[in-house]
């Protein structure tokens, strides 16, 4: 008996099976006349396996036909010879005919069983609904054949060389594990053909495509792009797809459902520490029926661009020179970083680089540079930072500016300041402290409300000290940071130095014999280098000079007390700054 027949016997196997139980469990028991088990039909001729039945005298075996699946069924012929196991029945208009065997033994009162009904037309297709990849196989998953003479299905996969055959599955099995194919390399395609006991085969079924997923890494974009093919087979197409990932080995999740037709994907903003796995979910149109592709994984070469660049402050330091401190990332791939500077009025005002240097590794976080080249005490000063990666993209900060102060004497004894406002942005100013400088001490003076920038400070006379104050303003702000967190930051002004307006004041009259008996003018504030103090008669004649500033004159020339009456005086001097104050007048002489 033939490999195929002796299959045959699997749907004898289950009736015996089912007629044992029946009769355990049953009140009574009753006797069954088996039929042959029916086969297959093949170029005419109807296959079938010996029964078993030992109730009774063979007499024959029945052979019944019909032209409808339903019937009715008339006999055809009967077959005397126990052991016959086959019967031609020739179609020579190649008509549909539908068969069915029973035995006929002589066991009064025993139940007949009939055969399966099959036809004479080639088995049904078996419906591949899914090829999905696992690591690296590859599973198949079919719907049985509706044909009952179906003993086996056999698996096909395309090649290079044509269709081959990988295994033949009996015994009702609708799955298959291939472990011999090449999932991660390619997409492959598989067909299933369903089987008979006669070697009669389906037509193929609708061939099924893999899904095979690739990746490529855009490192200047930091980006990881999948491509793959949409999963061929299914009658109703795909309906929707998911994207699944996971990173350095943690759990896979959904990171995005796409439609149907879609064949790419981008993920974005990836790591070069990091490590992802892709794989695609494809779910048919209508159903709940999904495959999954290949899984790819990489560790991406990813140009680390730079990311988080603030310029957190700027402020002048005592010696005039420019501080400048910024924060970045410190994994940030850069070719160099630039200082921008711009001297105009505006922020948005073209900016020029100041300085270019190389990109220290590793960069750290924070960073500071002082600009001594500038004149912040000249004008107000804008910065920039700009850095270059290694994918030549240039990435600037926000900008920031310094705080310019200037500072005038006035009349009264008041030194008058004036200073741009505090300018970075990102930054919210609270308010300006005042402070001033007198032999070389700071003194804390005032707080100034943010809108204001302009301020008067009194000086006392009686202090020669105060005759020249110098100043400088912090700026108190609120700096927000790419994270969003809020840092206090302060930002000095230039030092600025105001020195007041010589004062010279002249008595009206003295008298030299009496209590006053010392004519100087007296210098009020002013530090000179240089002092000229002439007295002169009416007619014009020199009585008095000095370059001595705490020298005067006591009424006498040549020895001799001059008389009452009116006198000229004049005084030079030239202050420390360059500055000369003249001033002259008349004074009376009294005895």
């Amino acid at each position: 008996m033939s490999k195929l027949r002796i299959k045959g016997y699997w749907n004898m196997i289950i009736r015996v099976a089912t007629l044992v139980i029946f009769l355990i469990f049953s009140n009574k028991t009753i006797a069954q006349v088996f039929p042959p088990g029916f086969l297959c039909v093949r170029s005419d001729t109807l296959f079938w396996d010996i029964p078993t039945n030992n109730c009774g005298i063979f007499n024959n075996y029945e052979i019944l036909f019909s032209a409808n699946s339903t019937g009715p069924f008339n006999l055809l012929g009967t077959i005397s010879n126990q052991g016959q196991d086959f019967f031609h029945h020739p179609n020579p208009t190649a008509n549909t005919w539908y068969y069915y065997l029973q035995s006929d033994f002589n066991c009064p009162g025993e139940i007949v069983l009939q055969s399966d009904t099959l036809d004479n037309q080639q088995p049904s297709v078996a419906i591949l609904t899914g090829a999905s990849v696992n690591g690296n196989s590859i599973e198949l998953e079919w719907i049985a054949s509706p044909s009952p003479e179906v003993s086996a299905y056999i698996v096909f996969r395309s090649t290079s060389m044509g269709a081959i055959a990988l295994d033949t599955i009996y015994g009702g099995v609708t799955n298959f594990a291939d472990d011999t194919a090449s999932p991660n390399e390619q997409s492959e395609t598989y067909f299933i053909l369903a089987i008979d006991e006669c070697g009669n085969t389906s037509i193929f079924n609708d061939a099924h495509s893999t899904v095979f997923l690739e990746q490529s890494v855009i490192s200047c974009e930091q980006k990881i792009v999948l491509n793959w093919n949409l999963y061929q087979g299914w009658t109703n197409g795909v309906g929707s797809q998911e994207v699944w990932a996971n990173i350095n080995g943690g759990g896979a999740f959904l990171q995005a459902t796409i439609s149907g037709s879609d064949t790419s994907y981008v993920f974005e903003n990836a790591s070069n520490s990091d490590n992802y796995c892709f794989y695609i979910k494809s779910i048919e149109n209508g159903t709940d029926v999904e495959v999954l592709s290949n899984k790819t994984c990489v560790v991406p070469d990813i140009i680390e661009p730079m990311r988080d660049l603030i310029l957190r402050n700027v402020k002048v330091l005592p010696d005039n020179s420019v501080e400048l401190i910024w924060d970045w990332n410190s994994i940030a791939e850069i070719q160099s970083f630039e200082i921008l500077q711009s001297l105009e009025s505006d922020p948005v005002s073209t900016f020029t680089i100041l300085n270019s240097t190389p990109a220290p590794i590793p960069l750290g976080n924070g960073k500071t540079y002082i600009d001594v080249i500038s004149e912040p005490s000249e004008s107000k000063v804008f910065y920039k930072i700009q850095t270059t990666d290694d994918c030549d993209t240039v990435v600037e900060s926000n900008y920031g500016s310094t705080i310019h102060l200037v500072g005038n004497p006035q009349p009264g004894f008041t030194n008058f300041l004036t200073w741009t406002s505090f300018d970075i942005e990102n930054a919210e100013l609270v308010d300006y402290a005042i402070y001033r400088i007198v032999n070389d001490v700071s003194t804390f003076v005032e707080l100034v409300p943010a809108g204001t920038t302009f301020f008067s400070d009194e000086v006392d006379p009686s202090e020669s000290s105060e005759s020249n104050v110098c100043y400088f303003v912090v700026a108190k702000a609120n700096l927000t940071l790419p994270n969003g967190s809020i840092e206090s930051i302060e930002s000095s002004s230039n030092t600025t130095c105001v020195e007041q307006l010589v004062s010279i004041v002249a008595p009206n009259a003295f008298a030299p014999q009496g209590v006053n008996q010392i004519f100087r003018p007296l210098i009020i504030f002013g530090e000179t280098v240089n002092y000229h103090f002439s007295v002169y008669n009416r007619w014009g004649e020199l009585l008095f000079e000095t370059k001595n500033i705490d020298e005067g004159w006591n009424g006498k020339y040549k020895g001799v007390i001059q008389p009452l009456g009116a006198y000229i005086f004049q005084v030079r001097i030239t202050q420390v700054n360059g500055r000369v104050v003249e001033d002259s007048g008349v004074f009376t002489l009294l005895r």
